[in-house]
């Protein structure tokens, strides 16, 4: 505008036209970027069917969501390459495995007893890993809860190469703290319906040898 000379008032209308497009290019994204957001985080806060594998085990679909929301979690919000969901402490047998991402990549997940033991504030967010110490892995989210670690995330590169962020790790960090969790109640809550089950099954067996001994021995005398 200056180098054509043109009238003033004409260099502000383009210069408003030219905000106002940008604000609305501004306005879209960031409407395109929360939505993308809140599509990704819909698996975490779904319904989780949690009286399903209580009543029937055999049928339950739970495993499976835990394990598509953590296969999620890891292509939608961390876009890494691989990652793994490795339970530690004393429910850690109730959790099982650890889970793996890619599930048909055929790695296992590494030995982390060291790493462990490096772990020890809950203000910790992440650490960064020595390449080839922890297989692929190169950064460690610590999951806590109340009481004490309850699990390891370890993660892999971004498939782009980038960094993760602050706000990526902070959401991942819940994620898996709320999977462990959800894991280790299915299977307490299971274990302790197989329990009562077998309880009831003993008293009705119990049961029916005292109504045995009333009718055949106790009524004919």
């Amino acid at each position: 505008a200056l180098t054509l000379e043109i009238r003033p008032v004409y260099s502000l209308v383009l210069a408003t036209l030219i905000m106002t497009v940008f604000y609305a290019l501004l306005g879209w994204r960031l409407y395109v970027e929360r939505d993308m957001h809140f599509r990704s985080l819909r698996p975490y806060v779904s319904g989780q069917q949690l009286y399903e594998p209580l009543v029937n085990p055999e049928k339950s679909p739970v495993a499976w969501e835990i394990q598509t929301a953590f296969t999620s979690l890891c292509r939608e919000v961390l876009e890494t390459q691989s990652a793994y969901l490795i339970p530690t402490g004393s429910m850690s047998p109730l959790v099982g495995p650890p889970m793996i991402y890619p599930e048909s990549g055929g790695s296992k997940p590494p030995i982390i007893q060291v790493l462990i033991a490096e772990l020890r504030s809950p203000q910790t967010l992440v650490v960064s890993l020595e390449a080839g110490r922890y297989g692929d892995a190169r950064w460690a989210a610590p999951l806590w809860s109340e009481r004490g670690l309850i699990g390891v995330l370890l993660v892999g590169e971004r498939a782009e190469g980038g960094l993760y962020t602050q706000e990526e790790m902070e959401i991942a960090r819940t994620v898996g703290e709320r999977l462990i969790d959800l894991k280790a109640s299915i299977e307490m809550s299971q274990r302790l319906m197989s329990l009562q089950r077998q309880r009831i099954a003993a008293n009705q067996v119990m049961d029916q040898q005292a109504r045995r001994v009333v009718h055949d021995e106790v009524l004919p005398q």
